[in-house]
């Protein structure tokens, strides 16, 4: 939110409360965060046990956050901006909806990890929210967030009319009902919640794209240079901006990731001899073999499996499996087969006595492998957005001793 909101300070001289808020904020969730993790007040499997530590984080949190807000309340009056919001349809408007999204996000998310904590402490019984209550609450703001990342870039500054507004998203409207018509069309989606996600991770796809393509063309008419050297000018011409649109392309792939792999995930559980086969999604799964390797602490099998697809081989996958008699327990290593169109999973969960049946879990999870890809994108636009410009500097040159003697004696 502040990457954002410092946009409108930079351009406009606004939001200059707002900036220092989210920094205050931004910091006193990531000493909160340590105090979770280090402090134990919540249990996960991602914190320490208990430790005495966590009064000393939760002092330290305190004073941070009174110093923090009361020096910002303090020089508040400094803080005002002169400019106000002259329009509801601005692009300041957009920025300011954004930072109200992504603080209802970590607020929400905030809310879920420390309300087992807030009911212990209100009515002595530990009460735990799961995936459903984030998915509820979150998704219909990212939604949203999405949406507003369509339809910001294309508003003006300062402010506009609805014939405005009509104008600049009469195009990328249009080419987004066509493309999310065609893909509900070809992949026969009837989920009205896919088809609104897909429409507006579509839309700000569509918004990127045309801003990049006029820019490149307006530059190629103007300078006259081939097409990529012009993408590459325009690029550098503004980068925080087109830095920010490489971000939002990555928002939209970890979208379709979302999408994709949580209303269309296929999972089953089997049990299967050497020899038998199964399928789970488009894949036929053979269990060909298990291999055994004995070792001093542990005993390791790898399941042999071969995979094909509409009858077509796709080749051999090794799932494993470690028993360690000593601790009573049971490790996995899952055998993965990612493709930009789905991946399948197979856990290779025990083995029974007879040494030739196992369990297994299959596990088919569409389009995953864009929510890898969208991390390595996010980089390169934070990249792009942070690399610094270069500036012409004075150069200056001392005079040669006889050109200022005479400089001295013409002056004379």
């Amino acid at each position: 939110a502040f990457i954002h909101s410092i946009m409108v300070q930079k351009r406009r001289g606004m939001f200059r409360m707002w900036n220092i808020a989210l920094i205050n904020i931004a910091y006193t969730l990531g000493a909160f965060g340590i105090f979770i993790n280090r402090g134990g007040p919540v249990p996960s499997v991602h914190s320490f046990g208990a430790s005495t530590l966590g009064w000393v984080f939760l002092t330290f949190l305190g004073v941070a956050t009174l110093a923090s807000f009361g020096l910002f309340f303090y020089r508040l009056a400094v803080l005002r901006s002169t400019h106000a919001l002259e329009s509801t349809l601005s692009r300041e408007t957009a920025f300011l909806v954004n930072n109200l999204l992504l603080l209802g996000i970590a607020f929400a998310t905030l809310w879920g990890v420390v309300f087992p904590l807030i009911s212990e402490l209100t009515t002595g019984r530990t009460i735990t929210v799961g995936e459903p209550f984030f998915n509820q609450v979150n998704g219909p703001m990212m939604l949203a967030l999405i949406v507003l990342m369509g339809v910001g870039p294309l508003l003006p500054w300062r402010t506009a009319t609805w014939a405005t507004v009509r104008r600049a998203l009469v195009v990328p409207v249009a080419i987004t009902a066509a493309i999310t018509a065609a893909v509900a069309v070809l992949f026969e989606i009837r989920i009205v919640a896919v088809l609104v996600g897909t429409a507006a991770s579509t839309l700000v796809a569509v918004s990127v794209l045309r801003e990049w393509v006029r820019g490149t063309i307006a530059r190629h008419r103007a300078t006259g240079a081939a097409y990529p050297l012009a993408f590459a000018a325009l690029i550098a011409s503004n980068r925080p901006r087109y830095g920010g649109y490489v971000v939002h392309l990555a928002i939209v792939m970890l979208a379709f990731g979302i999408i994709g792999s949580t209303f269309y995930s296929t999972t089953r559980d089997v049990f299967m001899r050497v020899g038998d086969s199964t399928t789970v999604g488009v894949y036929t799964v053979e269990f060909a073999a298990v291999e055994t390797t004995t070792f001093a602490d542990r005993t390791e099998r790898e399941a042999v499996l071969r995979i094909s697809r509409d009858g077509k081989p796709l080749g051999t996958m090794r799932a494993w499996n470690g028993v360690y008699p000593s601790f009573q327990m049971v490790s996995t290593r899952a055998a993965i087969r990612s493709t930009p169109v789905d991946d399948l999973y197979v856990i290779f969960s025990e083995v029974q006595p007879d040494g030739q049946t196992a369990a297994f879990r299959l596990l088919v999870n569409p389009m995953v492998w864009w929510m890898w890809v969208a991390g390595p994108f996010v980089i390169l636009g934070t990249v792009i957005a942070l690399w610094p410009a270069r500036q012409r500097a004075a150069a200056y040159v001392e005079l040669p001793e006889r050109a200022g003697a005479g400089l001295a004696g013409g002056a004379s």
